[in-house]
């Protein structure tokens, strides 16, 4: 197998793993409060990720450090807050909205990592806002003010969330190639743990965890925060960064058909509109990115 070709495979697995995520994390929030779910999924996540055989390291160097606290807490935000959107939202509906991470990642990337934003950001921006509005209810500003516990705070959950993955993403983006998947993985987890955990008690006191929840969530630290994380880092050292992210856009395609065999929550039919507004704009935006790239390589 070519290099390329086993970073594309990679990505695929990467992409799998996420797609599970979405259907296992609703499962398990039915008995679990939102930051105590992220908090066992770390908590089950640190000796699955253990590196063996691999040195510990932490990023000590003024840009690298940066770069691993951006995504540290970003990871942290995002997990938090999409777990708190799921609590209300189908899985597959939440994973497509979970889709505008991509055009955020953009326009953080221009500012932090002094990257171009071609044409394409600004359409596709539109079509993601237009995606969205069509997934929320009437008096979104009312709700959102008086924190209204509902759909449209869980939208708002969910966007934010993106934002948070965006900031961890581009932390991944700039550390992946200069150390080791495994190793990376592990530190960001058992750094995770005491922040997470401490919040978890000051927000909501001890919650005992049923068996089935406990399941549910150690399937989603093993395949987020652990493999998901380790086949993009891998996938990341063999192929460009636009093949991957073309790839990782089928996330939300992979859900879906996760939740139909399940045999769960699908979106109703006025929201798969919004879901595709979102899903052509990240597609429309990375497909672009990519090709925009290969002509100036050629």
């Amino acid at each position: 197998m070519t290099r390329q070709s086993s970073g594309h495979l990679f990505i695929i697995s990467g992409v799998f793993c996420v797609g599970v995520i979405a259907a296992l994390t609703k499962k398990a929030l039915l008995d679990l409060t939102p930051i105590w779910f992220v908090t066992w999924l770390y908590a089950l996540s640190v000796p699955l990720s253990f590196p063996f055989g691999q040195k510990l390291f932490l990023p000590r160097k003024g840009k690298d450090a940066l770069f691993f606290t951006i995504h540290v807490l970003g990871i942290a935000l995002g997990w938090f807050c999409a777990a708190n959107g799921l609590k209300v939202l189908d899985a597959a509906t939440a994973t497509f909205i979970g889709r505008v991470e991509f055009p955020i990642l953009m326009i953080i990337s221009m500012f932090f990592l002094k990257e171009k934003l071609g044409k394409l950001i600004w359409p596709c921006i539109a079509l993601s806002l237009a995606g969205i509005t069509m997934l929320t209810e009437k008096g979104v500003i009312h709700d959102l003010l008086k924190l209204e516990e509902g759909r449209n705070l869980a939208v708002f959950m969910m966007v934010l969330g993106a934002i948070g993955f965006a900031c961890g993403e581009m932390g991944t983006k700039v550390l992946a190639r200069k150390y080791k998947a495994r190793a990376f993985t592990f530190m960001r987890n058992i750094l995770l743990l005491p922040l997470l955990l401490v919040v978890a008690f000051a927000v909501d006191g001890w919650k005992e965890p049923t068996a089935i929840s406990l399941f549910y969530t150690g399937l989603c630290g093993l395949a987020g925060p652990v493999l998901a994380r380790i086949f993009y880092m891998e996938g990341l050292k063999r192929i460009p960064l636009g093949h991957a992210t073309v790839l990782t856009q089928l996330e939300p395609v992979m859900t879906l058909a996760f939740v139909f065999i399940l045999g769960m929550e699908l979106p109703d039919k006025k929201e798969y509109l919004g879901c595709f507004l979102i899903f052509s704009s990240s597609m429309l935006l990375v497909t672009g990115h990519w090709i925009g790239n290969r002509q100036k390589m050629q």
